[in-house]
């Protein structure tokens, strides 16, 4: 038994098949993007395999429309036959469960089918529980049951296809607006046949789904079913409703991941949490799932980013174990360092959307199709690439050590500035075997991010700061305070390399009056000359605004709810 954390490291077996703890690492990135974007090819093998050798029990890949008819999805370009398990294709998705299982993980593939969601891809329309037009023109076509059969047998295939790749299991997407949900909700779910009306009703065809998965995935394997606690949308599913569905399939599946809302509506509908939103935002209605089914186990996700929290509602007995999402970005060792007592020097996710910067995960951020858009599509170093982390300089980037050159020699660096830049390459100087030298002239170390201390919304990259500091102490940095670059410390330090990290200046934007304005930095230190009435102006929005028509070329803003 862990000294520490004994209910996240308590293994479990399903279906003859040990989770050797609690943690699994949930789906993040299109599975289909080794083949939509090839530059990000490794990148996208490189993080699943990173979060299976720091220890987490289960890896999933990220999603992947079971067709690329009515059910394609955003980026889908390269359609699969799943029934073919043969080809460069299958070998491409099996890759994934190779690269996961050789470091003891499990190995999930997620798939999904968004209904009358799903991407407008002519000559086939999206079909979904009711017949309608979408707020982007496109007509959606009511299931019948022939529509349903063909479905389930998409559902069977692409189940089969997983097993014979070699995946322990199959994260079945139903959450987050899809198919499944739609069916769920009576916000989408309007039918008075056999599919609609009651619980017993709506959940006929989802069952019939899992069954399809069921036969595909065999009894030996494991069917982890994703889905959303609520719409949050008036009117729309509950966690009442949810409740009630999950007894619907209780056995069904060996899982119940409890996430929550839609995709297209994001961090809105906590289908993503920001710094906002507490950690663990979907743990009470992992808890009421949990105690309403008898055979399934649950699984709950949202925004978790420290072992202790996740000791906290197992013990409770709330959940079955704990999906971390993002947090497989900032630091894939999680699980490793909590298991090894170093859980201090765990990197814990900030939640700031740099690994998805897109206008469906969060809709105030700079459109997606800026951020990776036609241009940087191809790049591999891109600074715009997906899966990038603002605390994991390792994460992204098509960064891996391998390719790195190895020093030649030991060095001394002068590293000129004590913020978040020069810590960073403090830490990365002694991991190299160099030695550093850090000059910072004022009285304390982390540059613009002490802004946090005072900040209450922004304990996590407060937390962050601090775990920089922590490092560049600790790992034989010669930190001077209070310190300028003068010649005579030259002459003294006589360094091999001088890094300049001194930091960045906030944006001036051309606004008339802007000359007695106050940029909020300043504002942290000057709170006494703020006062009562405040105007706010975010340069990025104005440039968000702007830029969007004729950077993404179309107005995708039904998915955004605007």
């Amino acid at each position: 038994m862990h000294p520490r954390f004994p209910h996240v490291f308590e293994p479990i077996t399903i279906r003859g098949k040990t989770y050797k703890n609690r943690l699994i690492a949930a789906p993040t990135m299109f599975a289909h993007s080794i083949f939509t974007i090839p530059a990000m090819k490794e990148n996208v093998y490189r993080m699943v395999e990173n979060r299976a050798r720091g220890g987490f029990a289960a890896v999933s890949t990220g999603e992947h429309p079971v067709n690329a008819e009515e059910g394609t999805a955003l980026f889908y370009e390269h359609p699969i036959d799943f029934t073919k398990p043969e080809g460069p294709d299958f070998e491409a998705i099996r890759e994934y469960a190779d690269r996961i299982r050789k470091y003891g993980a499990l190995c999930y593939f997620e798939f999904c089918h968004e209904g009358a969601r799903a991407e407008h891809n002519p000559p086939y329309s999206p079909w979904g529980p009711d017949g309608y037009v979408r707020e982007d023109g496109v007509e959606v076509k009511a299931l019948d049951l022939p529509m349903m059969e063909k479905i389930c047998t998409d559902f069977y295939n692409i189940s089969r296809y997983a097993r014979l790749c070699g995946f322990d299991g199959v994260l079945l997407h139903g959450g987050h607006g899809f198919i499944i949900q739609q069916f769920v909700s009576p916000w989408t779910n309007h039918r008075t046949d056999e599919f609609g009306g009651s619980m017993e009703n709506r959940a006929r065809f989802p069952k019939m789904i899992i069954d399809a998965c069921r036969r595909g995935i065999g009894e030996d394997g494991i069917i982890e079913f994703r889905f959303s606690a609520e719409d949050g949308e008036p009117g729309g599913m509950t966690i009442g409703d949810t409740v009630e569905f999950c007894k619907e399939i209780d056995g069904l599946v060996d899982i119940i991941h409890v996430s929550n809302g839609l995709k297209w509506a994001g961090s809105r509908t906590h289908t993503f949490s920001s710094f906002l939103d507490p950690h663990g935002i979907n743990v009470e209605h992992a808890a009421k799932v949990k105690a309403a089914v008898k055979q399934s186990k649950v699984a709950v996700i949202g925004g978790f980013n420290s072992p202790e929290h996740c000791e906290e509602v197992l013990a409770a007995g709330k959940a079955d174990f704990i999906e971390l999402g993002r947090q497989g970005f900032a630091d894939p060792e999680f699980p490793n360092k909590a298991l090894n007592g170093q859980e201090d020097s765990i990197r814990r996710c900030v939640r700031c959307f740099q690994c998805y910067p897109g206008f469906c995960e969060h809709p105030t951020d700079i459109p997606l199709f800026e951020k990776i858009g036609p241009e940087e599509a191809g790049k591999i170093y891109s600074p715009f690439a997906m899966g990038r982390c603002a605390i994991n300089p390792n994460s992204g980037f098509g960064w891996y050590p391998e390719t790195v050159s190895a020093p030649q020699g030991s060095r001394k660096v002068l590293i000129v500035g004590g913020g978040p830049g020069g810590l960073q390459a403090a830490i990365t100087c002694a991991q190299r075997g160099h030695r550093a030298v850090l000059v910072e002239k004022a009285g304390r170390l982390g540059g613009t991010m002490n802004f946090t201390d005072t900040d209450g919304d922004k304990v996590d990259l407060r937390n962050f700061k601090n775990l920089l500091i922590r490092e560049a102490e600790g790992c034989g940095t010669d930190i001077r305070l209070n310190t300028t670059v003068t010649q005579e410390l030259l002459d003294e330090v006589k360094p091999d390399v001088v890094l300049l990290a001194v930091g960045g200046r906030p944006t001036v934007p051309p606004i008339p009056g802007i000359e007695t304005a106050m940029d909020a930095l300043t504002a942290y230190d000057s709170m006494d000359k703020v006062g009562k009435r405040v105007v706010l102006a975010a340069w990025w929005a104005v440039r968000w605004a702007y830029s969007w028509p004729t950077r993404a070329g179309r107005s995708p803003f039904w998915r955004c709810g605007t």
